[in-house]
């Protein structure tokens, strides 16, 4: 199968799964990734679109709590929660957090940055170009946008497809755990 009909099927299967993304069966951790909890997160090198600048997994080992959120410019979910994101990374980021966007190839590269503007994102936003960290690092095959939080240790710790209904989200108690334990040295 050629790239560009791999990358074509991929986006289709998202599109046609993304509905279920807001569905209430799934929970925190019914993902369509082949990494689960527990496991140690791949490291990456992928560039900011804003900055240029090259980001590592890696480079937070050991220092932060790592969330990545994968989206893509043509997820009306993606966006719609990025205001909410842009307030927990600014809230979170003192105390130890810290949040990577990776955008899935989905538009232009000034589809992403416009986005990256309106929305006012306070966080890197990584273009996965060639679905390399999407697809064969983390195995997503399925919804978006997919929070992954990973420990100060490199695991991961935390997933869940879609956003949050009003008044449920249950990342502020997930990183609050986090920051405490690495804090504790655990």
């Amino acid at each position: 199968m050629r790239a560009a009909s791999k990358v074509a099927t991929f986006f289709l299967l998202i599109f046609l799964s993304v509905g279920l993304a807001a569905s209430p069966v799934l929970a925190a951790g019914d993902t369509a990734m082949r990494l689960k909890i527990g496991e140690k997160a791949p490291d990456f090198r992928l560039k900011d679109v804003m900055t240029g600048k090259t980001v590592t997994l890696s480079e937070f080992a050991g220092k932060k709590v790592v969330m990545l959120e994968f989206w893509a410019t043509w997820c009306d979910i993606c966006k719609r929660e990025m205001p909410n994101l842009v307030k927990l990374h600014t809230a979170w980021k003192p105390k130890g957090f810290e949040l990577l966007s990776i955008v899935l190839p989905s538009g232009n590269i000034n589809d992403i940055k416009k986005i990256v503007n309106e929305k006012k994102l306070t966080y890197p936003a990584l273009l996965d170009a060639d679905l390399a960290v999407a697809t064969k690092l983390y195995g997503l095959a399925g919804p978006i946008p997919l929070k992954v939080v990973i420990d100060h240790k490199g695991v991961i710790r935390y997933t869940h497809v879609g956003d949050y209904p009003p008044g449920e989200d249950e990342l502020p108690f997930v990183l609050e755990d986090l920051v405490k334990e690495m804090g504790n040295g655990k």
